[in-house]
């Protein structure tokens, strides 16, 4: 039994959403033993076909606001502009896991938390980008053995 929850990428959209092999255990534990409330994790986004990496410019959202698909809510530097990050799920602005400013970020990092309920903002005070490491690459495919001689 694997009770750690798992980050699964949405579509390659860079929009990471936790997911649980066990309904029951769908969140990270504290170091307390407490659940983390029900969230969303929101990873830095591919915003163009050829972004990999790419930097905070501006939130322009706060911790608490009230966010619903659609709503704008950061710039992003890619490579070749800065773009506005839309969001795709309604819910509450729990905690930004990367400062404003920070640059050269991996795409499907986590970034943004959301909480579907204002009173569960505080626990996250203590939430850490650790507590949602995005899922491993996949591994390269290993070459075809070569045929042997006849």
């Amino acid at each position: 039994r694997d009770p750690s929850p798992v980050l699964a990428d949405l579509s390659g959209s860079g929009m990471l959403r936790l997911a649980s092999k066990r309904a029951s255990l769908a969140t990270p534990r504290l170091a307390r033993g407490l659940a983390y409330p029900p969230h969303t994790v929101l990873g830095m986004p591919a915003l163009s076909p050829t972004m990999t990496e790419g930097g905070v410019e501006k939130y322009l959202v706060k911790v608490g606001d009230a966010i619903a698909a659609g709503d704008r809510i950061a710039e992003v530097s890619t490579d070749k502009a800065t773009v506005d990050f839309d969001v795709v799920d309604d819910g509450i602005v729990a905690k930004f896991l990367i400062p404003e400013g920070t640059q050269d970020v991996a795409v499907g990092t986590p970034m943004i938390v959301l909480c579907d309920e204002p009173e569960d903002v505080a626990a996250f005070a203590d939430f850490t980008a650790g507590a949602a490491a995005p899922a491993e690459a996949p591994a390269a495919a290993a070459p075809a053995p070569a045929p042997a001689p006849a």
